[in-house]
């Protein structure tokens, strides 16, 4: 089966207008219709002090060829939200094509020069372009998205200092340093150890100088908490003080 690169890039152009960074997720997610699938490598990308570029592998390990997408967003923080616009500070090459089945892509991701400012932060998009063939055949395709964090700089911002409270059905996260940190396997249990649930506790990153919030599905909990969390891979225990007002 060949994926003619023409249509690939016509198709391509519609995905390139709208701008638009979907929530990433995973790769293997169910679906009644057919995809494809594709490894990425690294997972995380940081260039510090004089590095300009990282090399990003894709894997192609399905029995047919992929078109590929690979954009970088601008990504910030504002009011616990994460927020993605276009960027001109990181080029991506090449930006799109069409891997073949075994094959490994490689993509340059360079930086721009920019004056210091502390922490700059990034994602990279790695999407799956739709297949011209199963469109005109009238197939129903899942397309993959993968979302890797970018750090630019990251070496010369303060270290991340967490600051964790629970105010009525509400966890909070306060990052009082510059770095972002990497937050998952997010747990709180009470003075009996009893667990206490938290609403969409999964993969998160908190900017330096931003907050995050989830619910408490059961409400405000009494008594004191302790939360257990990965943390830029360390396990970290901390007492949450709570209030119920």
């Amino acid at each position: 089966m060949k994926i003619c690169l023409a249509a690939i890039l016509a198709t391509a152009s519609l995905i390139l207008s709208s701008g638009v960074l979907a929530q990433e997720a995973p790769a293997n997610a169910a679906s009644s219709a057919p995809s494809a699938r594709v490894t990425v490598a690294p997972l995380r990308l940081e260039m510090d002090g004089e590095k300009m570029q990282e090399t990003l592998r894709v894997i192609n390990p399905s029995d047919r060829p992929i078109g590929i997408q690979v954009r970088a967003f601008d990504w910030t923080q504002s009011h616990g939200e994460d927020v993605y616009a276009p960027t001109t500070d990181v080029l991506v090459s090449p930006a799109i094509v069409v891997i073949q089945p075994g094959d490994t892509q490689f993509f340059r991701v360079q930086r721009r020069a920019l004056p210091p400012e502390g922490e700059r932060r990034y994602r990279v998009a790695i999407d799956q372009l739709p297949d011209p063939e199963q469109a005109q055949s009238g197939t129903a395709m899942t397309r993959i998205r993968f979302t890797i964090p970018m750090f630019v700089d990251r070496a010369a911002a303060s270290p991340a200092d967490l600051e964790w409270t629970v105010k009525g059905d509400t966890l909070r996260v306060a990052n009082r340093g510059q770095q972002s940190a990497r937050m998952v396997s997010l747990a709180l249990t009470n003075t009996v150890n009893s667990p206490v649930e938290i609403d969409g506790a999964s993969l998160h990153y908190v900017h330096g100088g931003s907050w995050l919030e989830w619910k408490l599905p059961a409400g405000c909990p009494t008594g004191p908490l302790t939360l257990q969390a990965r943390i830029e891979g360390d396990t970290q225990r901390v007492q949450v003080p709570v209030i119920c007002s």
